[in-house]
């Protein structure tokens, strides 16, 4: 290899949104992460997708909430 060309490798801090914190090796020292391994969902089993989807339908509904969107009023 030449010299004096390649980045220096060394140990590098990784740090989750979540909290959790890891070391590995990288060209730089410290990498900050949205998902890792502890939170990510395939990784856990759940569906952390759903918190969010629920927010989404109460916005919906509280925002459309009194129109019937074209449909006939129930009569009984």
């Amino acid at each position: 290899m030449k010299k004096d060309i390649h980045p220096n490798y060394g140990p590098c801090k990784v740090s989750c949104a979540c909290g959790n914190t890891f070391e590995t090796q990288a060209t730089v020292d410290e990498i900050k992460v949205g998902v890792c391994s502890v939170c990510h969902p395939f990784y856990t089993g759940k569906k952390g997708r759903f918190l969010s989807e629920a927010g989404r339908l109460e916005k919906f509904n509280k925002k459309y909430a009194g129109i019937n969107y074209g449909q006939k009023e129930a009569t009984e």
